[in-house]
């Protein structure tokens, strides 16, 4: 049963117990408000924001898919890389790693490692049979930041942070542009939730048309842990949109279904 069900019960209750000559419009209008006004959530205090596409640090743009040496100049020099299936740079005290193609030395995808821990234990690596095993899963535990990201992290009106509410955070999202919300929803995966947010041509970093996605990973244990946020930027081709008018595309799709939901009270 939904919450908009819920509530037309609720008052058809009502009109029944007070009489319909003693239930006036405001009353209606009262049982259908919700408890707290929905309001989006201050940047202020936010050194990381997302607005439209734009991910900034401290007021600076980040943009992807450029060298890893104009996200060296505005974040400081990074801690480490990895190489492993991507090369991976790290900066293990603030708890980012940015993803590049092998070689490339490119900002292809950065995450956030809210609640991301070690993959196994010193005893557990003792205990494996094989030094290339051992060796493996200490390269597996490289892959990680050694420090959490425990900032607040300001997206086109929510604030998110290492606990979410993801109800709380689509509810800020609506108040922010409530003419055009987006929302996180269940993706492939029911440990997995994402969303996307349409790029400004008229507005920098990018002058083109695209979107940023953002993933959140999440404790099976625990929907309201997130593990990693990703975020990413696809700019889209000129063969894209011209396909794309013929049929519609996965983002276009998402964007009508929006307009269909109900936010959650």
């Amino acid at each position: 049963m939904t919450t908009l069900t819920k509530q037309f019960i609720f008052i058809a209750l009502a009109l029944t117990l007070a009489g319909c000559d003693k239930v006036t419009v405001s009353t209606v209008t009262a049982l259908l408000e919700p408890a707290e006004k929905i309001q989006a959530a201050s940047s202020e205090g936010s050194d990381f924001q997302v607005n439209g596409c734009n991910l900034t640090y401290k007021g600076q743009s980040l943009i992807f898919n450029t060298s890893i040496d104009e996200w060296v100049k505005i974040l400081g020099p990074y801690d480490r890389v990895t190489h492993l299936a991507n090369d991976v740079y790290f900066w293990d005290e603030i708890g980012l790693g940015l993803f590049s193609s092998t070689g490339k030395h490119r900002a292809d995808e950065l995450q956030f490692e809210f609640n991301e821990t070690i993959a196994f234990s010193e005893d557990n690596i003792r205990a494996t049979h094989g030094e290339r095993l051992r060796k493996t899963k200490r390269e597996a535990n490289e892959s990680r930041s050694k420090t959490p990201f425990t900032q607040t992290l300001w997206v086109n009106g929510a604030a998110i942070k290492g606990n979410w509410d993801m109800s709380k955070v689509n509810n800020q999202l609506y108040a922010f542009n409530p003419k055009n919300p987006h929302y996180f929803g269940e993706a492939y995966m029911p440990t997995i939730f994402g969303s996307r947010f349409a790029c400004d041509k008229e507005a920098p970093p990018y002058f083109n048309e695209g979107e940023i996605g953002i993933r959140v990973d999440v404790n099976p244990q625990n929907k309201n842990e997130i593990k990693v946020l990703t975020l990413r930027v696809k700019l889209f081709s000129e063969e894209y949109l011209k396909e794309r008018k013929a049929t519609p595309s996965f983002s276009s799709r998402y964007f009508e279904s929006v307009v269909e939901r109900v936010v959650a009270q």
